[in-house]
């Protein structure tokens, strides 16, 4: 193996996988300080606050960035600007109207979801929320353009500014309360959106013409991607829903730490994520099947072989892991911590298919898929949970995880040929290959001296 063949995996991933790393150990810093300073139910209120975030997030970035990058990597240079002035329509409509809804709508899921903090959590995010429509413009453009340099910078300073301001809290007052951590976070992205500005703004258009043609062609391939991100969310944070309707907020705290500790062996899915997107829409519009074939079992190889190792720790350790991360308080959910550790080793197939089908052109499948399965795992979820109570949740997850791996596996196979064998075979692979690269890179050049 040789350092082109990872080159630029190796190049892209530098960054975007710090700026995913970055977001997750403030993530967790942050998880680490309030499960010591806040109740159950107050760290339930945040919990579902973060999911909602999540929501926000996945409607915003659906509907826009895939369509980004695609077209930023398809279309002739000429009709780039139509394309990022598309995207900013996009964006500001979207924020705005999610902005409405919220405020209309989050007073009743408050009182059911037995969270009534939540309500005021979320008005005072709303003018924060606005901030992210530069922000993510910004972000997006970095993306369609392979630079992750200015991305991880911006996250670092956005999670960075909210982490420092938490800690000084924490450390004169010993309490946060939930008021304080939502100017704290919004303090965040402010800072945050000036820092992706520095950097993304040789990349940004100072034309800005409105095309009623790229407007809708990329609101037609966003609403596929928007369905199935919007059922892939339902189908990750369903379970922490049912807790809370059915067991209250102080449940959701101790469910709520344990996915934080399972989304920190995700990271890697989420980079090769980012990078194999534009990389696979290249090479499809080649015709080049067998190569997308290779990206899909590639990705999902070195995911695994970068995550398997860390997980096999936690399942193993859960009492450790959740003594460090949560304190006493929240050891007695190890037998969950489990349950998530073990479903999530479906993620990097799941997750990598997604990618696949919509920077292939077959976002309307990946739609229908994530769809069935979102309507299968509320269902599942709801049984479960309150037939076996908190756990019974993760066991509803975990089926309907099962599931879509089974169905998500037999369209790679029939449309690409897809192997799963070949998976495991990249996975183990990855780790000589990535020894050969670390003396190429290093100890060679240590002896040449």
């Amino acid at each position: 193996m040789s350092e082109k063949k990872y080159s630029y995996w190796l190049q892209s991933g530098v960054y975007s996988g710090l700026q995913k790393l970055t977001v997750v150990l403030f993530g967790f810093g942050t998880v680490i300080m309030l499960t010591r300073s806040m109740s159950k139910p107050e760290m339930g209120v945040w919990s579902l606050f973060l999911i909602f975030i999540g929501y926000i997030e996945t409607i915003r970035t659906s509907l826009i960035k895939n369509a980004v990058i695609k077209y930023l990597n398809s279309a002739e240079k000429s009709e780039h600007v139509y394309v990022n002035s598309a995207a900013l329509c996009l964006n500001v409509f979207i924020t705005v109207g999610i902005a409405l809804l919220l405020a209309i709508t989050i007073v009743p899921a408050s009182v059911f979801l037995k969270a009534p903090a939540l309500s005021n959590v979320i008005f005072l995010f709303l003018p924060g929320m606005l901030l992210l429509i530069p922000f993510s413009h910004f972000e997006w453009v970095q993306n369609a353009n392979a630079d992750f340099k200015g991305v991880f910078w911006a996250y670092l300073v956005r999670q960075g500014t909210s982490f420092v301001m938490i800690s000084i809290d924490f450390i004169v007052h010993g309490h946060v309360d939930l008021i304080r951590l939502i100017i704290y976070f919004n303090a965040g992205i402010v800072l945050g959106t000036l820092t992706s500005y520095i950097f993304a703004r040789r990349f940004l258009r100072k034309q800005f013409i409105y095309s009623k043609e790229w407007l809708a062609r990329m609101w037609h391939f966003g609403k596929y991607v928007f369905g199935t991100n919007l059922s892939a969310s339902v189908f990750r944070n369903t379970d922490q829903f049912i807790v809370s309707s059915v067991h209250g907020a102080a449940a959701v705290a101790l469910y709520g730490v344990c996915v934080r500790i399972s989304n920190l062996v995700d990271v890697p899915s989420q980079v090769l994520g980012d990078i194999l997107f534009p990389k696979s829409a290249e090479v499809m519009r080649e015709g080049n099947i067998e190569r997308v074939k290779f990206f899909y079992e590639k990705a999902v190889g070195v995911v695994m072989a970068i995550c398997v190792p860390g997980s096999l720790f936690i399942f193993l350790l859960p009492k450790f892991i959740l003594g460090i991360v949560g304190g006493g308080e929240y050891v007695e959910a190890a037998y969950l911590l489990q349950l998530t550790m073990a479903y999530g080793m479906f993620l990097p197939f799941i997750k990598q298919f997604g990618t696949i089908m919509d920077s292939t052109g077959f976002p309307k499948t990946n739609f229908l898929v994530m769809t069935i399965i979102a309507v299968i795992n509320i269902g599942i979820c709801s049984v479960f949970a309150r037939e076996f109570g908190i756990v019974g949740a993760a066991y509803g997850t975990m089926t309907s995880y099962l599931i879509c791996f089974i169905i998500t596996s037999a369209i790679l196979f029939k449309k690409f040929n897809a192997s799963i064998t070949n998976c495991f075979k990249y996975m183990f692979q990855f780790y000589p290959e990535m020894y050969q690269l670390f003396q190429q890179r290093f100890l060679l050049k240590l002896k040449a001296r």
